[in-house]
């Protein structure tokens, strides 16, 4: 990014030069000279995002193949989590009975035996297991911060491929349009050779533009859905959880009552 944005100074400050130059020997001033110098400055600052253009779609297309080699892998080893009914009823179970540090190995067991799985199921098991053991009381608070954080986690994941949704095609636009006036001077020429690598470099820029922002809006949208059935499983755990405790607590009183009668 650093040479992408030293390129586009230099490119401006010397195309910026030779404006000022062109302009400096302008000793009549008249309207259409004026005209003349502007269409010179747009034009060379128009050539001086070419190169950085370029250099974008370049990384954001190598990004984008390692986002799908990453996307792939997720594919394959993904597998919703079986049965959270079961480890919820051992969780609270060990909660009733305030052996939280049974619990969280319930949670580290549970976790072991997946071999394969959802690794943002994996992680808010894995934070979970952490906070009973640290933070016995509020549990529900607890949950509730951790359905927030594991929010927050989804959404940086799918801001990857968001931005390249919008900026891939952006470029690819600019890298289409940039070259167009270098060829339409080559043509007006008669420079045939010139207006052809011009013709090239704006097609590619274009195809490469177009496929890293389909491929981003592919993975994005599977990967939007996939973590929507997550955090509905990891909802409906967390509140089979509170209930299951609430009910627990309940008949704790029912029993403390008849007791005491």
């Amino acid at each position: 990014m650093g040479f992408v944005i030293a390129t586009a100074y230099g490119n401006f400050e010397h195309f910026a030069s030779i404006f000022w130059y062109r302009l400096s020997k302008n000793k009549k001033g008249d309207g259409k000279m004026i005209l003349n110098h502007l269409q010179s400055a747009l034009y060379l600052i128009m050539n001086a995002f070419l190169y950085p253009v370029m250099a974008l779609l370049l990384a954001f297309f190598i990004w984008i193949l390692m986002l799908s080699g990453g996307f792939i892998s997720e594919w394959l080893l993904r597998k919703r989590i079986q049965r959270p009914e079961w480890l919820a009823a051992k969780l609270c179970n060990e909660i009733s009975h305030a052996a939280y540090r049974g619990a969280s190995q319930q949670i580290n067991a549970y976790l072991e035996g997946i071999r394969f799985g959802n690794l943002c199921w994996k992680y808010f098991l894995r934070e979970l297991a952490k906070e009973i053991t640290e933070k016995r009381e509020h549990l529900d608070l607890v949950l509730e911060n951790l359905l927030q954080e594991y929010q927050i986690k989804v959404e940086k994941l799918l801001d990857k491929t968001r931005i390249l949704i919008r900026i891939g095609p952006m470029l690819g636009l600019m890298g289409t349009l940039i070259p167009m006036g270098p060829a339409l001077l080559a043509l007006s020429q008669g420079d045939l050779t010139r207006m052809a690598n011009s013709l090239i470099i704006a097609f590619s820029t274009t195809v490469v533009g177009l496929a890293v922002g389909g491929i981003a809006y592919v993975i994005s949208v599977i990967r939007q859905r996939w973590y929507e059935e997550d955090m509905k499983d990891i909802s409906y755990f967390s509140d089979l959880i509170i209930k299951n405790l609430n009910k627990e607590e309940l008949d704790g009183i029912f029993k403390e009552k008849k007791r005491e009668k």
